[in-house]
């Protein structure tokens, strides 16, 4: 295990997360990373808890400061720009609300090596608890579902339409070929199924595996208001920017077909989860997907 992973770490005011996600990173048996630490603009001093955490941990990492909130995706590629510059055999991209366990990056690493074919493998992700019970899965592979525990039985890797977004191992060459990581259109959330998609144009395959796992620490609580806005607008845009940008309108048309008639029953499941605006962002969402409006939002819920 002597190649080197640059793990790309996009922060826009998360610095609550840092702790939890250095002491998995210290934790791990595979050593030969360092992080990139793309700042979106952060005031709540993210950097300089970052810093301070590593006096503790001493990582190799690089601080990309940037002058305003420019998104996930575009932060993304900026770090993997910077790392495959460095000479970077892997680039991992990693959400900062993570926590991951010890064998994690290690087995990443033995599975893409595995198959020349293979150019991003992923972890299996739990929702997170205190615990660390591994009960209750998240997503694995394109297979999502809060209702799945790990006494079903899966597959131990899993070829699939994609792994999720907030964990992807790369290979160095994926990141040549393609010339960039991510379409920053998105701004947030799909980058991982139009990544997937390039990437299996290019001859590539995704995998996900069981043997690598990572725990989701997202705040789902009601009070996060904006954290649920955010993501119910952006995912509902970013699905119709999709077909949009591969000129799949039949597709386009079913969709909204199914979104607008179930629409009433998510309504209903965003008042009881959050509030009756949440239902309104995501109507929004799906107005401006279908206007293709790209890249940063012009909302108050995006950071400036």
């Amino acid at each position: 295990m002597n190649k080197k992973t640059g793990i790309i770490l996009v922060v826009t005011n998360e610095k609550h997360n840092l702790e939890l996600l250095y002491t998995s990173l210290a934790a791990q048996t595979y050593k030969n990373f360092s992080i990139y630490f793309v700042d979106n603009n952060s005031t709540d001093g993210s950097v300089d808890l970052s810093k301070e955490l590593n006096k503790k941990f001493d990582f190799k990492i690089q601080y990309i400061l940037l002058k305003e909130n420019i998104g996930d995706h575009k932060g993304n590629s900026i770090g993997a720009a910077k790392a495959y510059e460095d000479g970077c055999d892997f680039i991992f991209v990693l959400n900062n609300d993570t926590e991951l366990d010890p064998l994690c990056m290690e087995e990443l690493y033995k599975l893409i090596e595995s198959d020349e074919k293979i150019g991003v493998v992923g972890p299996i992700f739990f929702f997170w608890t205190k615990e660390k019970l591994r009960n209750k899965i998240q997503i694995y592979g394109a297979i999502s579902s809060g209702e799945v525990f790990e006494d079903v039985s899966l597959p131990e890797t899993l070829v699939c339409d994609y792994p999720i977004g907030g964990a992807l191992f790369i290979k160095r060459e994926v990141i040549e070929k393609l010339g960039t990581l991510f379409d920053d259109r998105w701004f947030m959330y799909s980058n991982e199924i139009d990544f997937a998609y390039n990437i299996k144009k290019l001859g590539y395959k995704s995998v996900a595996t069981t043997k690598a796992k990572v725990w989701h620490n997202h705040k789902w609580v009601r009070d996060n208001k904006a954290g649920w806005y955010r993501e119910y607008y952006l995912s509902e845009r970013n699905k119709f920017l999709y077909y949009i940008k591969y000129g799949m309108y039949f597709p386009l048309l079913l969709t909204l077909a199914a979104d607008l008639i179930k629409f009433p029953w998510r309504l209903a499941w965003f008042v009881r989860r959050c509030d009756f605006k949440l239902g309104m962002y995501y109507l929004l969402g799906m107005i401006h997907g279908l206007l293709n409006k790209k890249g940063k939002p012009k909302l108050n819920i995006i950071k400036k």
